[in-house]
């Protein structure tokens, strides 16, 4: 409520502070200006609680002189020590909690902050920083402009937002970069390995971080504190605790489909489309996605592409040549189906030109559309379209691509439903990339030069040499080689480009 005064209190504080009673526009301007001094005198010591005042300190040491002290708020009943540190450019006080109550203690803590903000400022750091997470936000935005000036591709950065994620969990309790030690990350693998990862969660990926996956992270974390230094946000030396890698353990993570493996699978497709339950007994609502699954994985295995690489593919993308090609055995003319693939920009290679024999498969997935819909796609419709259902929330999404995580379910299910109905278990951990893996280990088995097989799929020479490593090209006899390519196309798995 406003404060309300009587004349004769009026009267009585104008005689105590020996005002006058009938003040000229001159004696007004003066107090209005000396009420404004003194109305900010009293915020400021809001502010700074009032820290040059006797009373404030319960206890206090010099540390060096006035300029560094440790004290005791007066005000707190915890007891813990401070630190305040006097900053002649910016002519304001620091203060730092340092968190203990030990005198002895305190003086170390005080001695060590102090160092390093005298580092800090020395390389043109800020002192009054923000907060750890508000500088995480900062640089996500970063980021995404990093994006938008097409300085990076968004694959790349929506991994690097990956890993992020991952530290600013990790760094939660530090509220304030200053705090970060120079060794926070030693603890990361262990962390990563088992308080951030429940295998609950990950019932079809129950093996935790890789040593390439752990190193990446650490890769993009650098990336994060660089940065901060070049904004003058952080002026620490951070350690990563790299991890050595052992390449062989790291080509397991998706491996190449063996021969017999993949044509049980591609076998089983054949009537896993159609089924009505899954292993768990539960009835299906929607076949047309299933069977479009099938289709996607034989171009994967047929054409090397990574899998977001083909959902952002569409029909104008592709251009399918007719081959005719003679049976040496019957004579009988065959048509095969050759495409020439172009691989949108914003991917993470960039444009290229893939020339694959998947042909077949786009052309069964153009007639699957057209059975669906009672028409034909379009060419700048997605290959992978969303064209809604009557029994999801998905309708939201119709015309844009299928996503990934939404055929890595499929394949989940798929390999429940083949270890249920057919009693396989496969030796491997197999993954939708392995189809990836599989076209390149047949394509350098059957002697295509590294060199050209890297160009294809969008690898480095350096690359192909450190993931497939493992692979011997196998010194096969031409018989060996034509019975080998037979049952590999019983399989839907195409080689006659290898001609």
């Amino acid at each position: 409520m406003p404060l309300q005064l009587s004349l004769q209190q009026i009267g009585q504080v104008q005689r105590q502070l020996e005002l006058p009673e009938n003040p000229s526009a001159e004696e007004l301007l003066v107090l209005q200006k000396y009420l404004a001094v003194e109305k900010k005198r009293v915020l400021s010591e809001k502010e700074t609680g009032g820290y040059g005042k006797q009373n404030f300190y319960q206890e206090k040491k010099e540390l060096y002189g006035k300029k560094l002290i440790i004290f005791k708020h007066k005000q707190k009943k915890s007891g813990g020590w401070y630190m305040r540190l006097y900053l002649q450019k910016e002519r304001k006080y620091k203060i730092i909690s340092l968190r203990t109550t030990d005198d002895s203690v305190a003086v170390e803590r005080a001695l060590e902050k102090w160092r390093f903000l005298q580092n800090h400022m020395d390389v043109g750091g800020d002192v009054f920083e923000s907060p750890t997470q508000e500088t995480i936000d900062d640089y996500m935005k970063h980021l995404d402009s990093l994006v938008e000036t097409e300085q990076m591709k968004k694959h790349t950065i929506q991994a690097k937002r990956t890993s992020i994620k991952k530290l600013r969990l990790y760094l939660g309790s530090y509220l304030k970069p200053s705090e970060i030690p120079s060794l926070v990350l030693d603890d990361y693998v262990m962390w990563r390995r088992t308080k951030n990862w429940d295998k609950k969660k990950h019932k079809n990926n129950p093996k935790p971080p890789s040593d390439l996956t752990i190193n990446k992270e650490l890769c993009d974390f650098k990336g994060y504190f660089d940065w901060m230094k070049k904004k003058k946000k952080f002026g620490g030396e951070i350690e990563y605790p790299f991890l050595k890698v052992d390449w062989n353990k790291s080509i397991e993570k998706n491996p190449s489909f063996a021969d017999e493996d993949w044509r049980a699978i591609v076998m089983y497709l054949r009537t896993w489309v159609k089924k009505e339950t899954n292993s768990r007994g539960e009835k299906r609502k929607v076949f047309f996605y299933r069977t479009i699954f099938a289709e996607f994985m034989k171009v994967l295995a047929n054409s090397g592409m990574r899998i977001h690489e083909c959902m952002k593919l569409r029909w104008s993308d592709i251009e399918l040549r007719k081959k005719i090609e003679i049976s040496q055995n019957s004579g009988r003319e065959r048509e095969r189906i050759i495409s020439h693939i172009e691989i949108a920009p914003d991917t993470k290679t960039g444009r290229r030109l893939v020339i694959c024999p998947a042909g077949i498969y786009f052309k069964r997935i153009r007639e699957l559309y057209r059975e669906k819909e009672g028409k034909a796609p379009k060419r700048d419709d997605f290959i992978f379209r969303n064209i809604g259902t009557i029994h999801s929330r998905a309708n939201l999404y119709v015309g844009m691509p299928l996503s990934a995580e939404f055929f890595r379910k499929l394949w989940y299910e798929l390999i429940e439903d083949i270890e249920y109905d057919k009693d396989i278990t496969f030796d491997s951990a197999y993954t939708l990339q392995s189809c990836r893996a599989f076209y390149i280990n047949k394509r350098l088995e059957m002697g295509v030069p590294p060199a050209i097989v890297a160009e294809l799929v969008g690898h480095s020479i350096k690359t192909m040499e450190r993931y497939y490593k493992n692979i011997r090209l196998k010194q096969l006899e031409p018989e060996l080689v034509e019975v080998r390519r037979k049952k590999l196309e019983e399989e839907d798995f195409q080689t006659f480009d290898l001609d």
